[in-house]
């Protein structure tokens, strides 16, 4: 489990480097600016998720039946797909970077950019970062931890080197961070890459094998992980246009580091739960309850746990972190600071809700999954920045977040008889 958690953190540590050199080393609207470009790895999600949920779930399925050619041809589908999409979007994202600013709500001030000089930079790693991350499930199943563990930490530690001569040294400002950003996709892809090189491996680069599969049926396992990430980059892009209208760009800069260590964490959220979905696969397809069982409840352990603890953590050196990223002078600071507390209260909430999600998804409910994330994610959280936005301004939408996670929990725990049903024969939902 924690191997699939620090393997979903390197991007997110990537980008946590970016912003701290931003804020410390640009100035606070390129900082804002970062925080606007960020739905743009999210939008590069929700292909990553629905395709990587979908091998995920197919081939640890396929696996436990023995059916091993048919999960390597789930892998072919899943590596080909992503491939194509990947070139697509590079070409998409090198040609229009000013107009994917003003789409994720830069608006037409200073901002925009300086949005636009990042989006430019990062989009050549596009390719490398989709395709590493549609090969973790792959390694995670294949038991190369050592693999994971390497790759994601030659993605970290190349980007921080590279933002380090880029800021020092070639004065690349807010495109040069982004190249830094691809470079080191490159180079963590080019180590998970070594696998293909290894002699005992079950999946290979082999697409007769995918002949047969239902492909609206693979992708369709899927769907809800796309759709979750679909409804968060549309929630992360509403509420850019609250901020940047409601408070302008201080205020951004503030959101922008809020939602950088945010990134991080659900990033951490989002293992722990692919965790809790393939333990959970596997026991669907085993037909073992108690196994079903055990998965839930080692993911609520390390959701309270575990996430707790940091959370902890996070809310008492809520200064000193947001120091890594601004001046203690500057205007920002007050700011990004309450809205670093507002989301440290808002973590176990979250971990929570989504282990719920997974459980959800793995026991082959996954409309209700999807529906309940759709309700969370995009309505509440939404809804909340606006009322709360109205009233309080900043400070409410940064308190958003926590507000919308407690409700979306209150809703469960109030029609938890409901949700929490036996597993039957049929896996999945119509």
């Amino acid at each position: 489990m924690f191997v699939l958690i620090i393997a979903e953190m390197a991007d997110a540590l990537c980008g946590a480097v970016d912003a701290m050199y931003v804020g410390k080393f640009l100035g606070a609207d390129a900082m804002a600016a970062h925080g606007v470009a960020a739905p743009v790895f999210t939008f590069l999600c929700i292909f990553t998720y629905l395709i990587a949920a979908s091998l995920q779930h197919s081939c640890t399925i396929a696996l436990g039946q023995g059916q091993t050619r048919e999960a390597n041809g789930y892998f072919n589908i899943a590596f080909f797909t992503i491939l194509a999409i990947s070139l697509v979007l590079t070409v998409i994202g090198m040609a229009f970077p000013g107009w994917t600013a003003t789409m994720l709500g830069a608006g037409n001030g200073p901002i925009k950019p300086l949005a636009a000089d990042y989006l430019k930079g990062i989009a050549p790693g596009t390719l490398p970062l989709l395709l590493f991350l549609i090969l973790v499930p792959i390694l995670q199943i294949e038991g190369k931890w050592a693999l994971i563990h390497i790759g994601s930490t030659v993605m970290a530690v190349s980007d921080i080197a590279l933002d380090y001569i880029n800021i020092h040294f070639l004065g690349g400002g807010m495109y040069g961070m982004g190249i830094a950003t691809s470079v080191s996709y490159f180079l963590g892809l080019c180590v998970f890459l070594l696998y293909f090189g290894s002699g005992k491996r079950q999946f290979h680069l082999r697409p007769s094998d995918a002949r047969g599969i239902s492909l609206p049926q693979f992708f369709s396992t899927g769907l809800p992980a796309g759709v979750r990430m679909a409804g968060r980059m549309l929630s992360l892009v509403i509420i850019n246009l609250l901020v940047v209208n409601m408070a302008g760009s201080v205020a951004m800069a503030g959101l922008a580091i809020q939602r950088n260590i945010s990134t991080i964490v659900i990033s951490a959220v989002i293992g722990l739960c692919g965790a809790v979905l393939s333990l959970t696969s596997i026991s669907v397809g085993k037909g073992d309850k108690e196994g079903i069982q055990d998965a839930v409840t080692l993911g609520y352990r390390h959701s309270f746990g575990v996430v707790a603890i940091f959370a902890t953590i996070l809310f008492f050196s809520a200064a000193p972190i947001v120091s890594l990223y601004l001046d203690r002078a500057d205007e920002a600071f007050p700011m990004a600071v309450k809205a670093v507390r507002w989301l440290s209260a808002s973590m176990p909430l979250m971990a929570w809700n989504w282990t719920f999600g997974s459980y959800l998804h793995g026991i082959g409910k996954i409309a209700l999954s999807t529906r309940l994330f759709i309700y969370g994610e995009l309505v509440t959280q939404c809804f909340t920045a606006l009322v709360l936005g109205l009233i309080w301004g900043a400070d409410g939408i940064y308190a958003s977040f926590t507000v919308s996670q407690a409700i979306i929990l209150l809703t469960l725990v109030s029609y938890r008889p409901k949700f929490f049903v036996p597993l039957t024969d049929k896996k999945t939902e119509e």
